[in-house]
């Protein structure tokens, strides 16, 4: 459900940035067209919806319980058996209030965004296509973004061990 909500806003936030003057521009051009020629005039769409984005993931990671939270219970508790289960218990309580308000907010969202497309691509249908090959390549890039990250992240955490560094291992935590 995190996947799909991402992949609307960055539709969403692709249209967004869309300007006036684009959009003439495009429209009074005389250049032939041709299946990459939106990259260049899109980059620095591709960088703001990238940067929201990436703020988006950081506002929802506000909204998952962390699970640095459940092992600094495990372990505070690991001989009070009954105290452990009464703090797991208020915790899976929490995380269902959260995933349940979440799934209201993401409904929210998708009806709020499908409007707004909606209403975009009836207002600008000459921009269409420019707009779902720029958001197409914005979801590319963020998915490529996080395999990377996520390759530099277990390169890192190799490299500690085979170097036996705590440091370099605590570096990776940069990257998650």
């Amino acid at each position: 459900m995190l996947f799909l909500l991402n992949i609307n806003l960055y539709f969403v936030v692709n249209g967004l940035f869309f300007s006036d003057e684009y959009i003439s521009e495009l429209f009074f051009s005389n250049e032939k067209e041709t299946f990459f020629s939106y990259f260049p005039r899109s980059i620095g769409r591709f960088f703001y919806a990238t940067l929201v984005g990436v703020i988006i993931g950081f506002i929802m990671d506000f909204i998952f319980v962390d699970e640095k939270k459940v092992k600094r219970i495990f372990l505070r508790e690991k001989d009070n058996t009954m105290q452990l289960r009464y703090e797991i218990s208020i915790i899976a309580k929490q995380i269902n209030k959260r995933y349940i308000a979440f799934i209201v907010i993401c409904f929210f969202i998708s009806i709020i965004s499908w409007y707004y497309l909606s209403c975009f691509n009836n207002v600008y249908p000459g921009v269409r296509n420019e707009w779902i090959k720029s958001s197409i390549t914005i979801i590319i890039i963020m998915q490529m973004l996080s395999i990377i990250f996520g390759l530099l992240e277990t390169i890192i955490r190799a490299l500690s061990f085979k170097c036996k560094s705590e440091k370099m291992y605590k570096l990776k935590q940069f990257f998650s």
